[in-house]
């Protein structure tokens, strides 16, 4: 099965200017960097890293990635993608370090993602077999907001039941949607017991509108905000703070200096995920859905990020 949202891949222009930001400013614990890549995680992430920056010409969301609950599952997901008439391409050895086996597919409405199993976690042993400290017992090392953990990014779909049909068939669950007149206007999809992994938004075109990082409290999103101001990166607060209606979530929406936003958030809640999904009307997310209270949704809230448009130009085999 798959279990959850695990990773992100963006293209940046600057990996300085990148790593000033996310790591100097925001927190994030800078685990590697190569000629073309800086990997990052958050303080109570097991994983070697969650967020990959990869220096590119123009900025976009270059790959993301779901963990599955076995090696043998992405052969299955291999099969299921197949007989469902989309392209696959299985890699025995990805190009990212730690990282094991990845089944790469480009999904109906053309967002790259990569689904894998193995994923090298952080020593947290001694050479006596015991431990020395979990991955978040190192505070005094912290700096920034820090970040928590990683927790969901929000897709742009030109047709958002048609999306689903694919998310469903690969056992995604629907938290909340939002029904418009004319079919699905939004739906919040997980395959963990939070509200949502993947969210997904009608758009007019395929695209990213955000990631999601988890902070340790409301306190901590409102102290995001300070940090950036004080840091001289005001411009770069895009929405927020505020309070979510769908999710309940407490939010603040960045930018970071390629224009990807980020939104720094808690306090959503947890919900099996056989029960039924919550609907909104279009009407009721208008006025209390999207903002439960906060200050208006500014025009920049709806800029999007591309996706990599190169992933299915690359040796991609049905």
């Amino acid at each position: 099965m798959i279990l959850r949202l695990g990773q992100i891949e963006l293209f940046v222009t600057d990996l300085n200017k990148s790593k000033d930001f996310y790591v100097d400013v925001l927190g994030f614990i800078e685990v590697e960097r190569t000629e073309s890549s800086l990997y990052l995680r958050a303080i109570d992430e097991f994983d070697r890293y969650s967020l990959i920056l990869t220096q590119k010409p123009k900025a976009a969301l270059g790959s993301f990635s779901l963990r599955v609950s076995s090696p043998e599952y992405l052969r299955e997901l291999e099969k299921q993608h197949q007989e469902m008439g989309i392209a696959t391409q299985y890699v025995e050895n990805s190009i990212h370090p730690g990282k094991g086996p990845v089944l790469k597919v480009a999904e109906p409405n053309g967002h790259p993602v990569e689904f894998y199993h193995a994923m090298e976690e952080i020593n947290v042993g001694n050479k006596s077999g015991g431990v020395d400290a979990l991955p978040m017992r190192y505070s005094h090392l912290h700096r920034g907001i820090p970040p928590v953990a990683i927790d969901h990014m929000n897709l742009r779909v030109t047709n958002v039941d048609k999306a689903l049909e694919y998310w469903q068939a690969i056992g995604f669950s629907i938290s909340e949607y939002v029904q418009g007149d004319e079919g699905k206007f939004a739906a919040w999809t997980r395959a963990k017991t939070s509200t949502h992994d993947v969210a997904l938004v009608q758009h007019k075109e395929t695209s990213l509108h955000h990631i999601a990082y988890i902070v340790d409290g409301i306190s901590s999103v409102v102290k995001t905000a300070d940090l950036l101001a004080d840091a001289g990166y005001r411009a770069n607060i895009d929405y927020g703070p505020g309070r979510h209606g769908v999710t309940n979530a407490f939010f603040l929406y960045v930018r970071d200096p390629d224009g990807h936003r980020i939104e720094i958030y808690s306090g959503d809640y947890k919900r099996d995920t056989d029960l039924p999904p919550i609907g909104w009307t279009k009407e009721e997310y208008d006025t209390k859905g999207r903002l439960w209270w906060g200050p208006s949704v500014p025009d920049s809230f709806f800029e999007t990020t591309p996706v990599n448009d190169e992933w299915m130009k690359e040796k991609v085999t049905k």
